[in-house]
């Protein structure tokens, strides 16, 4: 009975420990980019799809070292993550920029990486770069998640058309009304006077 409380209580703290959530595709990226110009091919493999680091750890040191140096030769140092594409099949496309000095000096480069969730993380299948601005990037991002008043089948909040009063407003002027004294109000009255009946005019 002493065995059977005592895992209990052991368990009991790692149930209520909230589950974690998969890495977001930047800090993954970000890992790889580091490793790659770092020339480190575990930390690069580390990020990568475990097909690819099957068939990697299969090359001869010679070859690793090559497909190492490919993926480094075109890679800014430094980059910025431009736009960040959802795709099908559980894919992201990660739009990246830096400057890259090249044969002729320095210029923009740009890169897609492409991103799989493999059991659960978010892994890097490929890179290519240009020098090209992609087209991507000249197009709007998508909107926000709406809120839960834009969600359909929600009712919007209340909105009032009737504005603050304006002072010096010119809306009285493209009405035709003029400005002035109110007009006193019109009281029916058993005797009424000349006064009284301009009022209900």
């Amino acid at each position: 009975m002493k065995l059977l409380l005592a895992i209990a209580f052991f368990l009991l703290p790692l149930a209520a420990l909230p589950v974690l959530s998969a890495e977001e595709p930047e800090g993954v990226y970000t890992k790889y980019h580091r490793a790659v110009i770092a020339n480190d091919l575990d930390g690069m493999l580390e990020q990568s799809l475990e097909l690819q680091r099957s068939d990697m750890r299969r090359m001869s040191a010679a070859n690793q070292d090559a497909a190492l140096k490919m993926a480094k030769a075109p890679m800014p140092r430094i980059f910025t993550v431009e736009r960040k594409t959802p795709g099908e099949d559980g894919r992201m496309a990660l739009t990246v920029s830096g400057p890259w000095s090249g044969p002729d000096g320095m210029v923009q480069v740009y890169g897609t990486a492409q991103m799989l969730m493999e059991k659960g993380e978010w892994k890097v299948i490929g890179v290519s770069w240009t020098t090209e601005r992609p087209a991507i990037l000249a197009a709007p991002q998508r909107a926000a998640a709406p809120s839960a008043a834009e969600k359909p089948g929600a009712k919007a909040a209340p909105v009032s058309t009737k504005g603050a009063p304006v002072v010096g407003s010119m809306a009285a002027e493209a009405t035709g009304k003029k400005l002035g004294v109110a007009k006193p109000e019109c009281v029916y009255k058993p005797v009424m006077t000349a006064q009284d009946m301009e009022n209900c005019k």
